[in-house]
């Protein structure tokens, strides 16, 4: 998952700072909230997420081989999967 703002360019020097701690703070709540709802057996799959950020866009990861199993539901503690509940859940503190 990556999500990528760009053209704000030139629009001052102020609202690029708060867009860029707005990015931030984005990057910081999916990567928290995915771990909150990563299940866990050996905590591995929940110790696996990775977040990184730059000026404008973020990433937030996890290469462990079976991430893809849990994203399909294959545990009773996450059957929804892991990042649309995680998703859902971000888009309701920014509206």
């Amino acid at each position: 998952m990556q999500i990528t703002v760009t053209g704000v360019q030139g629009v001052g020097v102020d609202l690029e700072r708060s867009l860029q701690r707005l990015v931030k703070q984005i990057a910081d709540d999916v990567y928290a909230t995915a771990r909150s709802k990563t299940p866990v057996r050996s905590g591995r799959a929940k110790n696996a997420w990775t977040e990184a950020t730059s000026k404008n866009n973020f990433k937030v990861e996890n290469r462990v081989p079976y991430i893809d199993k849990l994203e399909a539901g294959a545990s009773r503690q996450a059957p929804r999967g892991i990042i649309g509940p995680t998703l859902t859940t971000i888009k309701g503190k920014y509206k």
